[in-house]
């Protein structure tokens, strides 16, 4: 009997050595370059409507021409239009209700007399590529080499408090017994 157990012993332990490394639940995402990335698992918790103005004069650099920017907001459930022209972005405007509108700091003097008239009221965030061109009237929480996280953490920020200014106005404004 003991020949047996030293036998049974010594081949369930050549069997455990010679095979690879048994994973519990999970643990094989946690091996480097194993996991989901970032940018797939990311979703917002308070997604919105999200206007890119990028004209063709901004500078080539910023983020806000960067089609992976774009995808990666539409992936965290934004919803992205994207205009390259100052009419265009007027009939958006319109059109729809933006909570946020991303654009170049060069084009605030422009933009700043025409937003608070906005349907919707949108957020602008303006975007920097160097600090020499940000008005110091303008702040920019953006840079154009910034990557597309910072976008989606201000992005997010920003939805928050429309979020909890939405619920504030709705809860101010109901009817009292």
């Amino acid at each position: 009997m003991s020949r047996v157990t030293a036998i049974v012993v010594a081949v369930a332990a050549g069997i455990a050595t010679a095979s690879p490394v048994a994973h519990a639940c999970g643990d094989k995402f946690m091996m480097a370059g194993r996991g989901p990335r970032f940018q797939k698992v990311y979703a917002s918790v308070y997604p919105g409507q999200v206007l890119i103005y990028a004209t063709p004069s901004s500078d080539r650099r910023a983020a806000i021409r960067n089609p992976q920017l774009h995808k990666m907001l539409r992936q965290a459930g934004h919803t992205v239009t994207v205009v390259e022209a100052w009419p265009q972005l007027e009939q958006e405007m319109k059109r729809q209700a933006v909570d946020v509108l991303l654009a170049d700091v060069s084009e605030s003097a422009r933009l700043a007399p025409v937003m608070p008239s906005l349907r919707g009221r949108p957020e602008a965030m303006y975007v920097a590529v160097s600090k020499n061109s940000v008005p110091p009237s303008v702040v920019c929480r953006l840079k154009g080499s910034d990557d597309g996280r910072k976008y989606l953490e201000e992005i997010e920020t920003v939805m928050k408090a429309r979020t909890k200014q939405s619920r504030v106005s709705q809860s101010g404004s109901g009817a009292r017994p």
